[in-house]
């Protein structure tokens, strides 16, 4: 049996930050502490999603670009308006 290959690490590094955002959202009684953790975990997978998953690691640099704007704008804004 081969060990994890690369992009299944990656799915399990994707699969634990979700259980630890489930796991924040459950025992921690502050919403805005909670929501600012989950949005900044959404832009690190969104990242590794956009590299790995999605192959942009090699696309033009201006559609990875705006995938990545994407990724950190939309977290920005949900954390943007829990203080609002």
């Amino acid at each position: 049996m081969k060990g994890l290959g690369k992009l299944e690490y990656y799915l399990m590094v994707l699969i634990l930050i979700t259980l630890l955002n489930t796991f924040l959202g459950e025992n921690f009684q502050s919403t805005a502490i909670v929501s600012v953790l989950v949005a900044i975990t959404v832009m690190c997978k969104g990242i590794v999603v956009i590299d790995h998953f999605m192959e942009l690691k090699g696309a033009h640099r201006y559609l990875r670009l705006m995938m990545k704007t994407y990724f950190v704008i939309f977290p920005s804004l949900i954390m943007l308006t829990i203080f609002y």
